[in-house]
């Protein structure tokens, strides 16, 4: 049981009055990344250095994130780190089991001390089960527990299914916060396949953020997660893998098809896209291959070794946290305005692109988007026209 390691990892006695208080989460920057090892591609110590050295809180999301957090603290003392256990990845939420410490002799002020002294994290995550669409009861329990709880460096965390944006499910779920004295900080929303990246979830997203403005939201994409900013989050975990990027339910089949070319996905600011090399070699086969000048590499130069794996995840983290400054350059008021025309510009660069070799097919959360803000409520083609 986690707070056991924990207790173990320092051979610390943690009670709730041992003087241990956590750093209180406090983020300069609206965003940060979620990333664990699960990919194999280094990308916690890629995304632990670049956060060190860019100011931005990495959450790492693993059941081994009390040690991992240990070392990487140890490795850069000033990074905000946050930890999360993925309990709500292994198991549901019910009205008797709401968390993990729900069945222990153990209260979750007194979890956190003890998982934030293993870990030198800044905060963790409530560790609480996964709430099952339209579940009010298992929320209800969840938000009864945390409401004991009152240690500063705990983060009320709720994780759902994704179908619970629409409006359907809104409704209810809203209800049941409003009930809770105490308003979660963050929200994880899961599926099998890219939870958001449909019109009633992201329209959803921005109706809970207008009720709940300064919610986190762990584990989105660039799109989903920069559209979060302009609409009032208050910060937004983006994943450095494809699996922190779109985290599943409990229950779904976890894997998928094999990347193209063996590569990550590789974020793309022209088109506003996360595909892998090989993809943009085919969509870019009549012209040269788009090159970043940062990393200087040209995307069809990436080979699949851990060492270009590796890059690749570097790559994706300067260019989505640039694309971050550039919208939050812009004044608040205006700023979902300007991230609905570069949405619009990145659409139309698809248009642009002839390939012999395969379809050029629009990320389908890049042109949900486009929908959701287009006045004439048009529908976009997958190659990235209008209909």
């Amino acid at each position: 049981m986690l707070w056991r390691s924990a207790w173990h990892a320092r051979n610390v006695g943690c009670t709730r009055d041992d003087g241990f208080m956590s750093e209180i989460l406090a983020l300069a920057a609206p965003m940060g990344f979620v990333a664990s090892e699960k990919s194999l591609c280094g990308e916690l110590d890629v995304a632990a250095a670049h956060c060190a050295a860019a100011g931005l809180a990495l959450t790492v999301s693993s059941t081994e994130a009390i040690a991992q957090c240990a070392f990487i603290r140890g490795v850069h003392p000033r990074l905000t780190l946050v930890a999360d256990t993925r309990h709500w990845a292994r198991h549901f939420a019910s009205a008797q089991e709401p968390s993990e410490v729900s069945s222990q002799l153990i209260d979750l002020d007194t979890w956190a001390q003890c998982a934030l002294a293993a870990s030198g994290a800044s905060s963790v995550l409530i560790p609480a089960g996964f709430i099952r669409l339209g579940d009010t009861t298992a929320l209800d329990a969840v938000l009864t527990e945390l409401n004991q709880a009152s240690h500063p460096g705990l983060a009320a965390f709720v994780a759902t299914d994704a179908e619970t944006l629409t409006p359907r499910y809104l409704p209810g779920f809203v209800d049941a916060l409003r009930r809770s004295h105490r308003r979660p900080l963050a929200f994880l929303f899961a599926d099998n396949r890219k939870p958001l990246a449909k019109y009633p979830r992201l329209n959803g997203l921005r109706t809970l953020l207008s009720n709940f403005p300064g919610s986190h939201i762990h584990g989105v994409d660039a799109l989903a997660g920069t559209d979060a900013i302009a609409h009032g989050a208050g910060w937004v975990g983006i994943g450095a893998s494809s699996s922190r990027r779109w985290p599943q339910r409990p229950a779904d089949k976890e894997g998928g098809p094999l990347a193209a070319g063996f590569l990550p996905g590789t974020f793309l600011r022209e088109l506003l896209e996360m595909r892998s090399p090989a993809i943009y070699t085919e969509w870019y086969a009549n012209s040269r291959s788009p090159a970043c000048g940062k990393c200087a590499r040209r995307l069809d130069s990436y080979r699949p070794t851990p060492s270009d794996k590796a890059l690749i995840i570097a790559h994706n983290m300067h260019a989505i946290h640039d694309f971050t400054r550039e919208l939050t350059a812009q004044p608040s008021a205006g700023q979902a305005a300007w991230l609905n025309e570069e949405r619009l510009k990145a659409l139309m660069r698809h248009m642009q692109l002839t390939s012999p070799e395969s379809l050029v097919d629009a990320d389908l959360t890049l042109r949900c988007l486009c929908e959701l803000d287009d006045p004439q409520m048009r529908e976009t083609t997958p190659a990235g026209g209008w209909r």
